[in-house]
């Protein structure tokens, strides 16, 4: 555990590239500091050690944001699993291949998000090409008033923790500005997002999420996340192509970084994750969606991850 956190054989902290540093370490504890690569967080850790009887270990660990933290999306568990996780999940090994059993009293979250074989962080399997991502360029001369003034029908879209490909029928976004930004947590936009499965069973997000400006000199950039939540939780929400006239969009969950042999993807998670092709019309126009393709390619995204939306039997096909 040491080892990997000191950077041996190349281990590069897989849950967005944060730091460890150990504030003390004995044969019995190991306690520590975490920050986020963006070295925005920080959060404390500890490892107790007891030997038993069968020549196994009992490790007992705990990790605490020291932040306010409402949803953590994993970061806690993720702190003290990426530590210690074996080659059976994709771990590379710097000292011994370990084999264990987790059980979990108080972390309320616990998923793969962390697991090797699932992340995006180059440098975790040995890449000596991480962030060779290009930047992706947003909208030019964004007018953030335009693009939410009416209903967009999503007609490709990669798939998420919160998007699956069960739910890749009629999806729809309305987006409204709020009579009153709220000040306290920053929220100036509404945002209703609603889905389908192949049955009918129908996805509304209701009144629970919510956007913001997320830099002043550039409103193309948006974050999203439920309303309760501070904005410093929320999820990147960037505008990357938009033409009202011609009625596209194209949006990214953020910077893409992680890179393969036809492009580069975001995440599959929460935040930092997805990829959608908005269209103004419900009809699917497949000239129109190649072009935003071929934006996104150009972009240098993988769009062989984009899945086709079912936009016909929505009951309300419309046309502008």
């Amino acid at each position: 555990m040491v080892a990997r956190a000191s950077g041996e054989n190349g281990w590069a902290d897989p849950h967005n590239s944060g730091i460890y540093t150990f504030t003390s370490t004995s044969e019995s504890d190991i306690t520590g500091i975490r920050s986020t690569g963006d070295g925005k967080y920080t959060d404390k850790y500890d490892f107790h050690f007891d030997a038993t009887s069968d020549s196994t270990c009992m490790v007992s660990a705990c990790s605490e944001s020291q932040v306010m933290s409402v949803l953590d999306y994993s970061t806690n568990y993720c702190n003290l699993h990426s530590l210690y996780c074996n080659s059976g999940e994709g771990c590379p090994i710097v000292g011994a291949d370990l084999t264990y059993s987790e059980d979990y009293k108080s972390c309320s979250q616990h998923d793969s998000v962390c697991v090797a074989s699932k992340v995006t962080d180059k440098k975790l399997r040995g890449s000596d090409k991480l962030g060779e991502c290009p930047p992706v360029k947003t909208a030019e001369g964004f007018d953030l008033d335009s693009y939410i003034s009416g209903k967009w029908y999503i007609q490709e879209q990669a798939e998420t923790q919160y998007l699956p490909k069960e739910q890749n029928f009629c999806v729809q976004a309305e987006y409204t500005k709020k009579a009153k930004k709220n000040w306290l947590l920053g929220w100036e936009i509404d945002v209703s997002n609603y889905a389908q499965e192949a049955d009918g069973t129908p996805h509304d997000s209701g009144d629970t999420l919510c956007a913001q400006s997320a830099d002043k000199d550039d409103p193309a950039k948006l974050e999203v996340a439920p309303c309760f939540l501070p904005g410093f939780l929320a999820g990147p929400y960037w505008v990357l192509e938009y033409d009202e006239n011609e009625g596209y969009a194209l949006i990214s969950g953020g910077q893409p970084s992680e890179e393969n042999e036809n492009g580069c993807t975001n995440g599959d998670g929460v935040n930092d994750s997805g990829l959608w092709i908005f269209t103004r019309q419900q009809k699917r126009d497949e000239v129109l969606v190649e072009r935003v393709r071929d934006m996104a390619k150009a972009q240098g995204f993988d769009i062989s991850i984009l899945n086709t939306v079912d936009q016909t039997n929505c009951g309300q096909e419309e046309e502008i």
